[in-house]
């Protein structure tokens, strides 16, 4: 072989080593890039400290929104303050109380519930150890989280129940969170007040007295639920549906492995009390819907509470707060029976 031969054959090998090394350099771009130009980066609000929040937290930290390829950042917002950030659009979806989204949606807002965890009233109403009984709170002031949230409602249906006139018999006063709530009790601030777990077992601790246990009344009322724009579900419809599965997987996670729930029930709520945390447990994991559909009767009982407020509640259908498409797909696929085949 001669010198322009072996020349050759040397230009040659490089351009084939190149070849290669570009081919495998725009492979891994282009993997990269469809990573990042599938995974969606949206805000997802939380309504409340409390453990029946629990789906969402589990859909972000077991991987599951992830490995859909969504980015979801959470962030703790009270019920109504979401309702009002996912109308302005500032979060993208959010998990809140049918209480919420019926005020919004009444007074006109583009919003529906899309998926419910939690289908039935829960809670009760703690007092301090002086109160002894419902009639004793005459005069005196009771907490609930916001005006129009899901604790509003339940001080509303317990007044009501004992025949206590809000506002004349008992004012009503807003705290701004549940947290607050139990605090202002231990402080004095207020004489009674809406908890549920955990919040409900440091009550105890505190000295505080269940005065009323709500779930005895059995009220259907979607209480924890998903809710979205119409205008975001109809232009980011595989997002939403790539979350709800997420969302629902984190639900199946949650009834099926008590040690990771207690974990990441620990990591939101900022507890370390294991009293606290198997009480949560075990009162959400009675308590959660295992495939998340909203009831109409829930959506029922919120408008009729509603109507003194917002009349257009009387004639209003409860069939037009939901969209039930994306679960609806997902059960026609296939997707919940085989999550639960188990």
């Amino acid at each position: 072989m001669n010198s322009y031969d072996c020349t050759k054959t040397a230009l040659s090998i490089r351009h084939s080593a190149c070849r290669r090394l570009l081919a495998t350099a725009l492979t891994l771009t282009l993997l990269g890039f469809g990573a990042k130009s599938f995974a969606q980066p949206i805000k997802v609000a939380y309504a409340s400290l409390v453990a029946g929040q629990i789906a969402v937290w589990i859909a972000k930290d077991g991987g599951y929104l992830s490995k859909r390829g969504v980015d979801a950042d959470l962030i703790y917002i009270p019920a109504t303050t979401a309702t009002q950030a996912l109308i302005a659009g500032e979060i993208q979806l959010a998990q809140v109380t049918g209480v919420s989204t019926a005020g919004a949606i009444l007074s006109g807002a583009d919003v529906r519930i899309i998926a419910s965890v939690q289908n039935k009233l829960a809670g009760s109403i703690y007092a301090r150890p002086e109160i002894k009984s419902p009639e004793q709170l005459k005069g005196k002031r009771i907490g609930i989280s916001r005006f129009g949230a899901l604790s509003d409602t339940a001080v509303s249906i317990f007044l009501d129940h004992y025949g206590l006139k809000r506002g004349t018999d008992v004012a009503v006063i807003q705290m701004g969170g549940l947290p607050e709530v139990i605090t202002a009790l231990d402080k004095g601030a207020i004489q009674a007040g809406f908890a549920n777990p955990p919040l409900s077992i440091r009550a105890r601790h505190l000295g505080m007295k269940e005065l009323f246990d709500l779930n005895s009344l059995g009220i259907d009322l979607q209480q924890t639920c998903l809710t979205v724009t119409t205008k975001y579900l109809r232009e980011h419809r595989p997002v939403v549906k790539s979350f709800v599965e997420a969302y629902a997987e984190g639900l199946h996670r949650f009834m099926t492995d008590r040690d990771f729930s207690i974990q990441v029930m620990k990591k939101y709520l900022r507890l370390n009390d294991k009293e606290l945390l198997d009480d949560a447990y075990a009162f959400y994991s009675e308590r959660l819907e295992k495939i998340p559909y909203p009831t109409i009767k829930g959506i029922k009982f919120i408008l009729n509470d509603m109507a003194a407020k917002h009349p257009q509640a009387k004639t209003t259908a409860p069939e037009s707060f939901v969209d039930l498409s994306v679960l609806q797909e997902l059960d026609q696929s296939g997707f919940f029976k085989q999550l639960w085949k188990n």
